[in-house]
C-alpha cells in the first residue's frame, strides 16, 4: 500500500495567554466524560501502561523498543482524542491506530528522542559515577573538602541532566499529534512541538503546576486517582493543547454520530 506523502513545511502555531494552561485541563475533563467515553479512555490508557511496564522488565534493547512503542501508541491516543472531539465514541482499538500510515514517521521521531535521552543519561551516568567514586575515596582518606566538592558536583550533574531532558520533553509532547493528524515529517514535528512549547512557556508552566497539584491530591487516594484518571487526562489535555496552539480551537466536544444523523 502506498504511503501518503507528508508535507515538508512545519506547522504554524500561535502564542496564547497563560490561562490556556487551565483550559487544556478543563477541555480534557469534558472530553473524558463526553458520551460515556470515560470507561474506554481509562481502559485504553491502562492497557498502554501495562504494555509499557511489561516491556521495561527486559534489557536495554527492549527498553529502547518500549520507548519508541509508547510514542507510536501516543499517536493512536491522539487519533482517539480527535474522534472524541468530533463526537465519535472511541474504541479500544484506537490505541493501535498509530500502526497505520503514520507508523514510519512515529517510529523515526521516537527513535530520535530515545537516542537523545540515552546520550544525556549516559553522559550523566559516567560523570556521576566518576564523581561518586572520587567522593568515596575522599571520605575514606579523610579529605572532607574533596568529599564535599565531588558530592556537590554529583548533584550538579543530575540537575544539568534533568534540565537537558526538558527540551526533549517539549519536542516530544505535541509531535505525535502533529504526525498523525497533520501528517508532518518526524523532524519537522519535533521542531514544531518544541517551538510551540518554547513560545508558550506561560500556559505550559500553569499546565505543569496543575498537574503537580493533581498529583499531590491523588496522594490522599494512595495515587489511585492518578493511576485511573491521570493517563487519559494527560492524553486528552495534550490533544487540547495541540488543537489550541496549532488549530486555534478551544475544544467543545461535538455531538455523537447518532445525534448528528438525527439532526440532518
Amino acid at each position: 500500500m502506498q504511503q501518503p506523502s507528508l508535507p515538508a513545511q512545519a506547522s504554524a502555531f500561535r502564542r496564547v495567554d497563560s490561562d490556556h494552561g487551565v483550559q487544556w485541563w478543563s477541555s480534557a475533563w469534558r472530553l473524558l466524560f463526553h458520551r460515556s467515553a470515560a470507561g474506554v479512555w481509562i481502559g485504553t490508557c491502562l492497557i498502554a501502561l501495562l504494555m509499557y511496564f511489561v516491556l521495561h522488565v527486559f534489557e536495554l534493547l527492549v527498553h529502547i523498543v518500549a520507548n519508541i512503542g509508547v510514542f507510536v501508541l501516543a499517536g493512536g491516543l491522539m487519533i482517539a482524542a480527535h474522534k472524541t472531539h468530533e463526537g465519535t465514541p472511541p474504541v479500544f482499538g484506537d490505541l493501535f491506530a498509530g500502526f497505520g500510515p503514520t507508523l514510519s514517521p512515529l517510529v523515526i521521531a521516537g527513535a530520535l528522542l530515545t537516542v537523545a535521552m540515552l546520550v544525556i543519561e549516559g553522559a550523566a551516568f559516567v560523570a556521576g559515577v566518576g564523581s561518586l567514586i572520587g567522593a568515596f575515596y575522599g571520605a575514606l582518606s579523610g579529605n572532607l573538602p574533596l568529599f564535599a566538592g565531588l558530592s556537590l558536583f554529583t548533584l550538579l550533574v543530575a540537575l544539568v541532566a534533568l534540565l537537558l531532558l526538558v527540551p526533549i520533553g517539549m519536542a516530544a509532547w505535541l509531535a505525535p499529534a502533529l504526525i498523525t493528524l497533520q501528517k508532518q515529517p518526524p523532524v519537522e514535528a519535533l521542531k514544531a512541538s518544541f517551538s510551540a512549547c518554547w513560545a508558550n512557556l506561560g500556559p505550559l508552566t500553569v499546565y505543569g503546576l496543575l498537574w503537580i497539584a493533581f498529583t499531590i491530591v491523588s496522594m490522599f487516594t494512595l495515587f489511585l486517582l492518578l493511576l485511573v484518571l491521570g493517563p487519559p487526562l494527560l492524553a486528552l489535555s495534550t490533544y487540547a493543547a495541540y488543537s489550541d496552539l496549532f488549530e486555534a480551537s478551544t475544544l467543545t466536544p461535538g455531538p455523537s454520530a447518532a445525534v448528528a444523523a438525527e439532526g440532518s
